[in-house]
């Protein structure tokens, strides 16, 4: 019984692992071109509707 807990606490830490070295990966990797400007579409949209 306690074997079978163990691997699904083993399943669970490798899924998380894997999710966290994803998310760092995309993160390091990201176009930075794309997240400016979509900045700045954000603060033009925000400034047109608070005038």
């Amino acid at each position: 019984m306690d074997k079978g807990l163990e691997i699904f606490y083993g399943i669970g830490a490798l899924i998380l692992l894997t999710a966290l070295i994803f998310a760092v990966l995309q993160y390091h990797f990201r176009n930075r071109r794309a997240v400016r400007s979509g900045d700045e579409i954000v603060r033009k949209r925000y400034e047109r509707n608070e005038t």
